[in-house]
């Protein structure tokens, strides 16, 4: 879709939407009411049968601006169109459109970038809700290090920021600000990974960004409903232990991890993601669970497979024994 010459500004958030209309609203208020209101919002509207243009269009009183696309454009390419706007703005925020930040979002995630020159990443810790707005404590979708509300920003290592993601910690991806100083991104979202294209995406941004901030308060919440990638995925486990095995391999190579023994840690990790993944999935049928299985002990052979299975059920029987 042709653009404009657009203004700058400082901090642009884009919300990228697609039959939207049963959430966008409260994502929009969320912005709204924020002690630190982006400069810019761009609502990235592709082309919806619902009543989606009607909310994003009331929100013109806010200053939001609302985009439709030309013609109707798979998901991931109308995300991949809302990072092109790293070259309008200072600092970029991908807000999807179902999703809802704390009030005071843009004010902590700010301070910290405010210190640094060039490219950098900040996020928060994250909750996950669900359609009703109400948390959900468990589940396979959490955050990934501690939370500690009020505690200051932290500077996270380019190690140790990309060992997370290729644990697939990864961080949630309405949770980030990116510093782009108005320029563009060295990649984009990789399409062919059905579910760790966000761990990629954070991994491969390392080539020329550096510094990682991150902050221990859950200051947006992911929420989860029926419609969400994430869980469509949950009927398809077999492809999501391919989509996690193509993945750490690709992180391990921009981390330079290589040998046998990188390998092997790599498939003891599938194998134990496997368990706990399926673990967590007790309404799938006996063959979903077996092609899962299958598909999991042909990348990680039998020695790397017992290896897994058996430190998942020895952390289980240890954390049952603090108890």
């Amino acid at each position: 879709m042709a653009r404009t010459q657009p203004p700058m500004s400082h901090v642009t958030t884009v919300i990228p939407v697609y039959n939207g209309e049963r959430f966008l609203e409260a994502t929009l208020r969320s912005l709204v009411e924020q002690t630190r209101r982006p400069d810019r919002v761009v609502i990235l509207e592709n082309c919806s049968t619902d009543g989606t243009p009607d909310i994003a269009r009331a929100f013109a009183r806010e200053g939001f601006e609302c985009r439709r696309n030309a013609s109707h454009l798979n998901g991931g390419d109308n995300f991949d169109l809302a990072l092109t706007f790293a070259q309008e703005t200072d600092v970029l925020h991908i807000l999807t459109a179902d999703d809802l930040l704390k009030p005071c979002f843009f004010e902590r995630l700010l301070e910290p970038l405010e210190r640094v020159e060039g490219n950098a990443l900040a996020y928060s810790a994250f909750e996950v809700i669900d359609e009703d707005g109400e948390l959900l404590e468990a589940g396979d979708l959490v955050n990934s290090f501690p939370i500690d509300p009020g505690a200051p920003a932290r500077e996270i290592s380019l190690r140790d920021f990309l060992a997370a993601q290729s644990d697939l910690r990864t961080i949630c991806a309405p949770a980030v600000l990116m510093k782009t100083n108005r320029h563009r991104l060295p990649v984009g979202f990789r399409l062919e990974f059905i579910q760790c294209a966000d761990a990629v995406f954070y991994a491969e941004i390392t080539r020329e960004y550096k510094k990682f901030f991150e902050v221990p308060e859950a200051l947006c919440q992911y929420r989860r409903h029926a419609n969400t990638v994430t869980s469509r995925n949950r009927n398809r486990p077999a492809a999501l232990i391919d989509d996690q095995w193509r993945a750490t391999t690709t992180i391990d190579a921009i981390m330079e991890r290589r040998g046998w023994l990188s390998g092997f840690r790599r498939r003891c990790f599938i194998a134990a993601s496997t368990r706990i993944l399926l673990s967590g999935m007790p309404e799938l049928e006996s063959d979903q669970r077996a092609e899962a299985v299958k598909t999991a002990r042909a990348i990680t052979g039998p020695f790397a497979w017992w290896s897994g299975n058996l430190a998942v059920a020895l952390r289980a029987f240890l954390r049952q024994g603090r108890r």
